[in-house]
């Protein structure tokens, strides 16, 4: 900062020699000049009256030429001249160092501002994005919300009236199950009615099945009851049959020589009804049409068991036992079947025949006269072609008992 003020009064004083310099030429300049064409001379000037118009003294131009001749002052000065000129340059790189980084600050900022409306743009469209964004989402869920709303309303609504419609056709349906059941039950009643009469007239037309055969006219009847009977089940399943219903069944059955089935209806009998010695009766007839002696006995067994009177039982047993040549036990279930029904006839005439066998002629003879005087046609017919009485056809009481 010293060396400045320094400077600065060097070139002060530099200033003012050459002000002063030029001052006296200046005035000699003009003193010796000729006046213009036209203009009156003017008169001589006295050199001596002129006054030096100068306020320095003598003193001091000297001291000021010796200024000039001082050459450490001049080198001093030159010296300082050469600093100040590295300062000014120095100065010149700091100013053009700061006007680089303003210019760069003043383009960064031009930048910002050429791109801040592109950014503030930018920025304008997402948020103005992000805003219909949310409008339309809250529209969307606004309107989503009404239209389950009003889908819910018209569902619960259509299902109302489906409700009412459905409850309107259950009733209509249960009106009309009602109706049919109704009918249903009348025409199962009807049907029912109409199986126990077809049982009825079979229990009252069918023999016991000891007997082998029916009249033919007895036949056709149990033939045409058995047809409608099998028709009326085939169209009303709902039909219910009773133990007792199948055992007259079982016996139609019989007569009509369709053994095989009608053990199947005894045994349905006897599942419904494991008491009943009527159904293990018939199913012991019917085995021994089927050549199954030993079931049959079986059969008849069970049925003596549940009936220990059932003479038609123990005469099938007898007969089943002859024909398993077991003579004695046939001969001892006959007496069984006599002494509970003395007039039974077919047990006379069973002892005959198994008298016959063992070839006792007065047993033989004794048994077959109680059979006929119970029952002489039908006796006398059996006798006349039983193969049993063969060895005494020719004697002369076979003859009178038979054929007189």
């Amino acid at each position: 900062m010293k060396r400045i003020h320094r400077i600065a009064i060097i070139l002060t004083g530099f200033f003012l020699i050459g002000v002063i310099t030029a001052s006296p030429a200046i005035a000699q300049t003009d003193s010796l000049s000729t006046p213009s064409s036209g203009s009156k001379p003017t008169s001589p000037v006295n050199p001596v009256q002129i006054k030096d118009p100068s306020p320095f003294t003598n003193s001091f131009w000297e001291k000021l030429e010796r200024l000039r001749e001082d050459r450490q002052l001049q080198e001093l000065v030159e010296e300082d001249l050469e600093k100040s000129i590295a300062i000014r340059a120095q100065i010149q790189a700091e100013v053009d160092r700061a006007f680089s980084h303003t210019t760069s600050l003043l383009n960064v900022l031009l930048g910002v501002l050429t791109f801040l409306p592109v950014l503030a743009a930018i920025s304008v469209w997402f948020i103005r994005r992000s805003v219909i964004t949310q409008i339309l989402g809250e529209t969307k869920q606004q309107l989503q919300q009404e239209v389950e709303k009003q889908f819910d309303q018209e569902i619960a609504a259509e299902m109302k009236q489906q409700a009412e419609a459905f409850k309107q056709e259950i009733e209509n349906l249960r009106a009309e199950f009602k109706d049919q059941l109704s009918q249903l039950k009348t025409l199962v009643l009807d049907a029912q009615k109409e199986k126990d009469q077809i049982i009825q007239e079979l229990s009252q037309i069918t023999p016991s099945p000891i007997r082998d055969t029916a009249p033919p006219e007895v036949q056709q009847k149990i033939h045409r009851l058995t047809q409608q009977l099998e028709s009326l089940k085939s169209s009303n399943a709902q039909l219910s049959f009773t133990a007792n219903d199948y055992v007259e069944q079982g016996k139609a059955l019989y007569f009509e020589g369709r053994y095989e089935e009608a053990v199947t209806f005894y045994d349905k009998a006897i599942q419904i009804e494991p008491d009943n010695p009527k159904a293990s009766f018939g199913r012991g007839a019917a085995l021994a049409k089927l050549q199954q002696m030993e079931a049959a006995i079986a059969s008849y067994d069970k049925a003596i068991q549940l009936k220990p009177d059932f003479v038609e039982a123990w005469f099938g047993k007898g007969t089943a036992l002859a024909k398993l040549q077991q003579i004695e036990a046939a001969i001892t279930a006959y007496d069984k079947a006599t002494q509970v029904k003395p007039d039974f006839f077919l047990a006379w005439f069973g002892k005959a025949r198994c008298y016959a066998l063992q070839g006792d002629t007065d047993h033989t003879f004794e048994n077959l006269q109680q059979a006929i005087s119970l029952n002489p046609e039908k006796s006398r017919e059996a006798a006349k072609t039983d193969p049993c009485f063969d060895f005494i056809r020719d004697d002369i009481r076979f003859r009178q008992l038979v054929y007189e």
